[in-house]
């Protein structure tokens, strides 16, 4: 599955990138940014990052940077953002 139409970037990819930068450093913060940095990748349009952060946090990976304001509306379903 394409995440990112502007680098051609796979779900595959994102997940194996923040398996690694987990295992590697676990308490730094996993942000769409950083993977696409560890994949030697620049973000053009990042219309991409609520997905990949919705994958990666699917995958059971902690994600320790919210969802930017107006992006997920169905983060208000989400105790652990809202309580």
């Amino acid at each position: 599955m394409i995440v990112c139409s502007c680098n051609i970037l796979t779900k595959a990819q994102i997940l194996s990138a923040a398996e690694t930068l987990q295992r590697e450093q676990p308490g730094r913060p996993l942000t769409p940014a950083r993977i696409y940095r560890f994949l030697q990748m620049r973000a053009q349009c990042t219309v991409c990052f609520a997905l990949v952060r919705r994958i990666v946090m699917e995958s059971g990976l902690a994600v320790t940077c919210p969802e930017p304001l107006g992006s997920g509306a169905d983060d208000e379903k989400n105790d652990a953002l809202y309580g």
